[in-house]
């Protein structure tokens, strides 16, 4: 009758003279191990605008908005629909574009707060026949970049090779298509239209 309760004032006293097992979060802040599954977060550096994050993302937590009258792309994460998953960073074309952060405290009194996002922004492609857009500059770059010397092929990777070098001015939208339009910045359907009309 009275070996539990010494095996109880054992494991009392064990206890009262032994280190925590938790940590003292909230007064001090926890330091994840090393492969947690934090919060993803762009980087400028790396990313480029594809949208491939958004795309797979399970929750819809991320979305791609652009605007065409400023020629940007907006790519944004929002962290309270954020699952945690890395399905985004797992899938990004380059590898280091978004990424798991160790960050996973989301403790804040307005949804409006600019802590609740992590966006980031990028120039778009616009074509200059038609005005619809093509694709992030970046993101350009980087399929030029993969191709080597065979995309001197392509006008619009040919395009994003020369601003590197020299500013190119900006060409309004034509009422119609010319033969000259096929060494433009165009989209895939405009340039149809300019190869079918030249040969026929």
């Amino acid at each position: 009758m009275f070996l539990p309760k010494l095996r109880e004032l054992n494991e009392a006293l064990r206890s009262l003279f032994s280190l925590p097992f938790t940590t003292k979060f909230p007064a001090k802040p926890h330091q994840p191990a090393d492969g947690f599954r934090g919060f993803p977060e762009y980087h400028q550096e790396f990313c480029v605008g594809c949208g491939t994050c958004a795309q797979v993302c399970p929750t819809s937590a991320i979305s791609v908005t652009d605007d065409i009258v400023a020629r940007k792309r907006i790519i944004r994460v929002d962290y309270t629909a954020c699952a945690q998953c890395g399905q985004c960073e797992e899938k990004c074309i380059t590898g280091k574009g978004i990424q798991l952060s160790k960050n996973y405290l989301l403790a804040i009194s307005d949804l409006k707060d600019q802590a609740v996002y992590n966006s980031v922004e990028k120039n778009l492609a616009l074509c200059e026949a038609c005005g619809t857009k093509i694709a992030c500059f970046d993101h350009l770059l980087f399929v030029k970049e993969r191709l080597g010397a065979k995309s001197y092929a392509n006008p619009n990777l040919l395009l994003v090779t020369q601003q590197q070098f020299s500013e190119i001015p900006d060409s309004h939208v034509k009422d119609r298509l010319r033969r000259e339009d096929y060494v433009k910045m165009v989209c895939p359907k405009c340039r149809h239209k300019i190869v079918v009309k030249d040969e026929f």
